[in-house]
């Protein structure tokens, strides 16, 4: 994100407007090495014009991180959007388990939605 601002010659005020976060949020990010919480994810790859959260999208596991990335969702919002349970969308992203065919169907009918639907 620094490299974005240094190129855009913009002070971390005017980035943070942009990304529609608090200064603190970029101070956090940029100094003191936070993760950005998920649902700040769009608006940054956004600003920054890619994703810089990395997940393997060939995996189903990767995919579903991705999506959540791209949406910004938590895993307590997409259990609530796909109607699975919180803790098995854990365990997945974690790849301890794999989801049982009907759940598997259920991700990948959202997971090949472009935008996730109420």
């Amino acid at each position: 994100m620094k490299k974005k601002q240094f190129e855009l010659k913009i002070s971390q005020n005017e980035m943070a407007r942009r990304i529609g976060v608090d200064p603190e949020n970029i101070i956090n990010w940029n100094l003191r090495g936070r993760e950005p919480h998920i649902t700040f994810c769009p608006r940054i790859i956004q600003f920054l014009e890619y994703n810089p959260f990395p997940a393997d999208t060939s995996t189903l596991t990767g995919r579903l991180k991705m999506y959540r990335i791209e949406h910004g969702l938590s895993q307590r919002a997409f259990a609530e959007l796909s109607g699975l349970d919180e803790s098995s969308i854990c365990v997945w992203e974690k790849n301890e388990k794999q989801p049982v065919p009907s759940k598997r169907k259920i991700l990948e009918n959202i997971l090949n939605q472009k935008e996730p639907s109420s």
